[in-house]
């Protein structure tokens, strides 16, 4: 896996939560290792001091073992020449001996030896195990008509000890949050820019309000910035363990009450930041000097959500914030590392387990009309992020929709669905008979049912895709590429983009979402017809029709982007993701056309594919940002795209019709073709592999096969 696809992988690798920094304890066990044995008697290498105490498997490298650095453990890693010597004094052997006799006292929780992350002792964890369906161990004592039932799991607050190692850890955690009150101010600026529609700007206010009291509360308490973070940290662990207790008539002040204080809301908190400052302070007018730079802000953001989740993981602790979390931290991480990065698909993978165990998978039931709306669009959410990546690297999704009972998202603003009773009955009455709102704004809950809509049809393309073969490829394909059209024909007039009459919604952003919500379905098409062609070597001419729509369609995006000055921070994703495969597909077709001779005119629109493809080659080499993840893929794809126009343009002049024969074969420049700078492990030997590499048909495990993703 490679370890960052952006620059400044150092300052990433630094700030890594698994790593820490060394002190006097590493050089001294270097100069100790110096001077001793390779080897001890028995043949087999020497341990460090905390692994041979805790009779644990060594690495034994130097300075430090790979075992301390993932425990947070470097100030113990010594390799000592002498572990069991030791030189004892009457008076140590007297006092030894006589508390020996005395009965032992319980050891108090800060002086617990073990690592929190130490796999070899069995904790007990906070809470009962989660969501359990019809085929669990205790269904069957759960049914009606049996009478019987297990005693359930209940709560046992405390049951987790928390060592001063981790109120430590917490407290180095916690140092940004002398900025809180910049913190605010970027979180306000996104929501100026984009409101979103799976965590509700009422909730994040009231969560910046109770975290501000916590840390003002700390700040008169002790001046000292050293220990007001360990007194913050200590407090977050004590109510970390407390349960949480929700019904339907819970309030939403009385909800993020009992959320208020708990690391998983510190961390959703850090994370949201990290995301919102890939937004704000891509605006000129927007600075937060004394946060520093983006880049260093979603470092910080990523690594503090990380340590947070790890204190939620390792007390066994889920709920609607920790899922919450999960969701926008992987969304951080895409854009930090890239979504090609394997962080992400890992994170993904916390995400849809843990969805799975709180039950989000199911219609949410007992519990507020506001929270019951959020878990769905979290669920929604999580989906489309899950369908997005495992499009992306081509591997198969991790929630899959045959299992899950995922409701549409009612198409309400925030403002409405925590309003009163009466008023949000009256919203709710004024939908249309197919749920979405009339009054044509996309940015309520629109997006996340057209993200729903199309997410489902992406798993079944990925299921054609990636799933086993089957004789009726073409039949399936042409099936659902007419259902997948009637269902974006049957989308309200304000969510459907029109390329000739565009521009017109009330708000510059809607129209950026309409071609969104156009180049999502789309792509879906694509992703079919690709396939087909791909496995039946059938008539190109639909693959080529659909990526030249995709293309328009991306080139209308990025020009309306630049047009309104609103925000770039999209653009990154759509270029990629969406982008990236069409233009391979386009690009292979124009060099393969470029080789052969037609006596009759080409059906071919040869020069419309030249002049999009150089627009949008502009478009990857500017538009994408030194400190976006997917940095190095567009420029991958820029140079590779360059490469094949140079190719074509500077071709042979054809000879007169009648001296070729219908299809023959122009002699190219070799040489020219075949840049050894741009393809990267590719063979040179001649044009066949570069064609099949960059049509997405050779399995080539590099780089530029993975970003592709024609498969």
């Amino acid at each position: 896996n490679q370890r960052c696809s952006t620059p400044n992988s150092e300052l990433r690798t630094s700030c890594s939560p698994h790593l820490g920094s060394l002190d006097v304890l590493d050089v001294l066990s270097t100069c100790i290792m110096s001077k001793m044995p390779t080897t001890r008697r028995n043949g087999q290498l020497w341990s460090c001091e905390p692994c041979r105490k805790s009779k644990l498997r060594c690495d034994h490298a130097t300075p430090v073992c790979g075992r301390c650095i993932r425990r947070d453990r470097q100030h113990l890693c010594v390799y000592h020449p002498s572990p069991l010597t030791r030189v004892v004094t009457p008076r140590e052997k007297r006092v030894r001996v006589r508390e020996s006799k005395e009965p032992k006292e319980p050891k108090e929780s800060t002086e617990l030896s073990i690592s929190s992350d130490d796999w070899s002792q069995r904790k007990v964890t906070t809470f009962a195990p989660g969501f359990l369906g019809h085929t669990s161990y205790s269904d069957a004592f759960r049914d009606s008509d049996s009478g019987l039932e297990l005693e359930g799991i209940s709560p046992t607050p405390g049951a987790f000890a928390v060592d001063i190692e981790r109120i430590r850890r917490g407290a180095r955690a916690l140092v940004p949050l002398k900025h809180l009150s910049l913190y605010r101010e970027m979180l306000t600026a996104r929501h100026k820019i984009w409101k979103g529609w799976t965590l509700a700007w009422p909730i994040t206010l009231l969560i910046l309000s109770h975290t501000e009291k916590m840390w003002d509360s700390v700040q008169r308490e002790e001046a000292d910035e050293s220990k007001q973070m360990l007194l913050l940290s200590r407090r977050l662990f004590e109510k970390q363990t407390r349960p949480i207790y929700l019904d339907s008539d819970t309030t939403c002040t009385e909800f993020v009450s009992s959320i208020a204080g708990r690391w998983e809301t510190i961390g959703l908190l850090f994370t949201l930041v990290g995301v919102a400052s890939n937004a704000v302070l891509r605006e000129p007018e927007e600075t937060f000097d004394a946060l520093g730079d983006a880049e260093s802000i979603k470092v910080t953001a990523v690594v503090a959500g990380d340590l947070c989740l790890q204190f939620c993981q390792s007390a066994g602790i889920i709920n609607d914030i920790v899922c919450s979390l999960l969701l926008h931290h992987t969304s951080l991480l895409t854009i930090v590392y890239g979504d090609g990065d394997h962080r992400p698909w890992r994170r993904l993978g916390d995400m849809a387990a843990t969805l799975s165990a709180f039950g989000l998978h199911q219609e949410p039931v007992n519990v507020p009309f506001f929270l019951g709306e959020m878990r769905r669009r979290t669920m929604v959410a999580a989906y489309t992020v899950d369908k997005s990546l495992a499009t992306f690297l081509g591997r198969p999704p991790l929630i899959c929709w045959r299992y899950c009972d995922i409701q549409m998202p009612l198409d309400l603003s925030w403002d409405e669905i925590h309003a009163e009773p009466a008023e949000r009955e009256a919203a709710i009455a004024n939908l249309s008979s197919d749920g979405w709102n009339k009054e044509g704004y996309i940015q309520k809950g629109a997006l996340g049912r057209a993200c729903l809509l199309t997410s489902i049809f992406r798993e079944k393309a990925l299921e054609l895709s990636l799933g086993r073969p089957t004789d009726d490829l073409p039949e399936r394909v042409e099936a659902l590429s007419r259902e997948l059209h009637q269902q974006y024909d049957n989308l309200p007039d304000f969510l459907r983009w029109n390329s000739i009459g565009r521009y017109m919604t009330k708000d510059a952003p809607d129209d950026r979402l309409q071609i969104d919500i156009r180049l999502e379905f789309i792509y879906n098409d694509f992703l079919l017809y690709r396939n087909l062609y791909k496995k039946t070597k059938l008539s190109p001419d639909r693959i080529i029709s659909v990526s030249l729509e995709i293309m328009s369609a991306m080139l209308s995006l990025v020009a309306r982007t630049l047009e309104t000055q609103m925000s770039k921070q999209m653009i990154s994703w759509n270029l990629c993701n969406t982008g990236l495969p069409p233009a391979g597909v386009l690009s292979a077709e124009l060099l393969r056309q470029s080789r052969l001779r037609t006596l009759e005119p080409s059906a071919f629109p040869r020069s419309e594919i030249i002049q999009k493809l150089s627009v949008f080659a502009s478009y990857l080499e500017t538009m994408v940002q030194h400190d976006d993840g997917n940095y190095q893929i567009a420029q991958q794809g820029h140079r590779a795209i360059r490469h094949v126009l140079d190719q074509v343009l500077s071709a042979p002049t054809w000879a007169p019709s009648s001296a070729l024969d219908s299809t023959t074969e122009l002699d190219l420049d070799e040489s020219a073709l075949l840049n050894s700078d741009l393809l990267d492990g590719i063979d040179d030997d001649d044009r066949e592999p570069f064609l099949e590499w960059l049509d997405g048909t050779t399995d080539f495990h590099e780089p530029w096969h993975v970003w592709m993703n024609l498969s």
